[in-house]
């Protein structure tokens, strides 16, 4: 006895015409998407984290530098000259005292 073997030719019309076929390919699909969702918020987490650690080192520096400046500023506040100091500072503002008379240079200026 031979028999005959069919061979079956497939087909995306044959393919889509049965109820398990479609929900395997709108399963399938969904999972692609979840997917390709997550893998596009990791990359952009992951650039996120890179940029703040970027920011979180300019900040420790200005944070370091700071702190120098603070140690600069205590140190003259307890030494025994601290007005001299202060009196330097506003001059280089600009600041004179009350009974100094200024004068103003105009020729310089030309």
């Amino acid at each position: 006895m031979i028999k005959k073997i069919k061979k079956n030719k497939f087909s995306l019309k044959s393919f889509f015409t049965g109820k398990k076929n479609i929900t395997t390919v709108v399963l399938t699909l969904l999972l692609v998407g979840v997917f390709a969702f997550f893998g596009v918020s990791v990359v952009n987490q992951n650039a996120d984290i890179s940029r703040m650690e970027n920011q979180k080192q300019e900040i420790a520096l200005k944070v370091e530098q700071q702190e120098q400046k603070n140690k600069e500023l205590q140190a003259v506040l307890d030494n025994e000259d601290k007005d001299e100091y202060i009196e330097k500072k506003a001059r280089e503002k600009g600041y004179v005292k009350s009974d100094e008379i200024v004068f103003y240079d105009i020729s310089a200026s030309e």
